[in-house]
């Protein structure tokens, strides 16, 4: 099943996907200020863990693409619906250096929010992001979330733990959210 944006589809992940998630995870920039690895990972590492996506019932991995290229990956995306009995889940995002800045990452999130918040039942959406990372920190704030804590991280980089931004969204805030600007329009 596909979820679509106005310039992405999130699609599923496939075999051909595998060398452009690799890449992903191996960009020293995005290391930086991920909480993600930050060892070189081998190839069969990396093909155990695209196997064990296909086992997770509680996640939802999507490889973001152009509409107009649905075969070319730009990135992932993952919805980790943790906690049922509060409806809440936990939304990563990583993009590939060339299309960062272009507004994928924003239709990305908002389409799989707005999916999630539909069809999935869950109310509330969060996102861990490192105090460091203001990319992603303005792409969150920029879809509608707000940061709700903030926390020293148990991760060390660069021989320091970071702290940890923790940004949220909920249903009856989109809902406002998307009133608001209706009715401004």
């Amino acid at each position: 099943m596909d979820i679509t944006g106005n310039k992405v589809v999130l699609r599923t992940v496939e075999e051909q996907d595998q060398e452009m998630l690799l890449n992903l995870i191996e960009d020293p920039e995005a290391a930086k200020v991920t909480g993600g690895y930050h060892l070189p990972v081998s190839y069969d590492h990396q093909i155990k863990w695209f196997r064990s996506m296909e086992n997770s019932a509680d996640s939802l991995y999507r490889i973001i693409a152009e509409r107009e290229n649905p075969r070319n990956g730009l990135g992932i995306i993952i919805l980790s619906h943790e906690d049922s009995e509060c409806e809440t889940g936990e939304i990563y995002i990583k993009l590939m250096k060339s299309v960062r800045g272009k507004g994928y990452g924003q239709d990305s999130v908002k389409a799989l929010v707005g999916y999630a918040f539909r069809e999935m039942g869950i109310g509330h959406i969060y996102s861990n992001i490192l105090e460091n990372n203001i990319s992603s920190r303005r792409l969150f704030e920029k879809c509608g979330f707000k940061q709700e804590d903030m926390y020293k991280s148990n991760l060390e980089k660069e021989g320091y733990c970071r702290k940890v931004c923790v940004y949220g969204i909920r249903e009856k805030d989109m809902q406002t959210e998307e009133k608001t600007v209706v009715e401004n329009e």
